[in-house]
């Protein structure tokens, strides 16, 4: 039975001793998480200079970004190396806007896993920011 992800709220997008991630709020069937999703160089940057931007105007406030739970793929040729896209909702107040990012096949490729494979939060209690205050 396929699952219906939300999107995951971003709450940090940052770096410590460990490297770049993601501090994400996940809803799942059985309940709430907030996990730390590592993240490679390349898509780092990439979502960093997302949420780092005031999309809708240079004094708005109370910002909220949310990763959309799919990544999509494309090939300029038949064989050629595949580029991917995830996606951000950026929400201020009433306003919300799509902003689309160029993203590593290790991001893609996470995030298949966890629409596929992650039904509940035991299946992820790796990823539970909890495990990374010690």
């Amino acid at each position: 039975m396929p699952i219906n992800f939300k999107n995951f709220r971003i709450i940090e997008v940052s770096k410590d001793k460990v490297g770049r991630y993601i501090k994400l709020g996940v809803q799942l069937l059985d309940g709430d998480c907030i996990i730390r999703w590592d993240l490679d160089e390349f898509t780092y940057k990439q979502i960093k200079e997302i949420v780092s931007k005031k999309h809708f105007d240079s004094l708005a406030i109370d910002y909220l970004y949310e990763i959309v739970p799919y990544v999509s793929t494309y090939q300029e040729k038949p064989k050629s190396q595949p580029y991917y896209r995830g996606a951000i909702r950026c929400i201020q107040g009433n306003r919300v806007a799509r902003i689309e990012f160029p993203c590593s096949e290790r991001f893609a490729g996470n995030m298949e896993w966890f629409r596929k494979e992650v039904k509940k939060v035991e299946d992820i209690k790796h990823l539970v920011w909890e495990n990374f205050l010690k």
